[in-house]
């Protein structure tokens, strides 16, 4: 195959991965691309073929590690997880195991509580979901 056709394998090959972004066709762009230069002293078709899926599968095996590490670091914190031990004021009442409202550093969240919460009470926040904050009154008040 002649070295600009790589060429082209190349770019689709890149381009479908950027639309993807999940790095996985990345490296058999660049092995398109590393084979373009090798078909230029390498005329076989079939040895070309070879050396583009070698090249792949081996850039993507050894990348694996790295791309596993990476997605375990965590690099930001959820908003929600940036609430536990903050204090806030009980906007509507609930019973123990039911929802209320309480407003936490400005904004309004569902909370559920064991306890009873009455509005105008202090709470502080102990556990976070997406959208669901488990609150506690604060003891100790009046």
């Amino acid at each position: 195959m002649a070295w600009w056709v790589w060429l082209i394998i190349a770019f689709a090959i890149g381009i479908v991965e950027l639309s993807s972004i999940t790095f996985v066709l990345l490296w058999f762009a660049i092995g398109a691309l590393v084979t373009a230069f090798v078909s230029l002293a390498i005329h076989d078709v079939w040895l070309q073929l070879l050396v583009f899926a070698v090249l792949g599968v081996a850039l993507f095996v050894a990348s694996r590690p790295l791309a596993r590490k990476w997605k375990r670091v965590k690099s930001y914190p959820d908003r929600s997880e940036t609430l536990i031990g903050k204090t806030g004021v009980v906007v509507t009442a609930s019973e123990p195991g039911a929802f209320a409202t309480v407003r936490v550093q400005g904004d309004l969240w569902s909370a559920r509580s064991n306890s009873k919460l009455e509005p105008g009470q202090n709470i502080i926040v102990r556990a976070a979901s997406a959208t669901i904050l488990t609150v506690e009154p604060i003891r100790g008040e009046g």
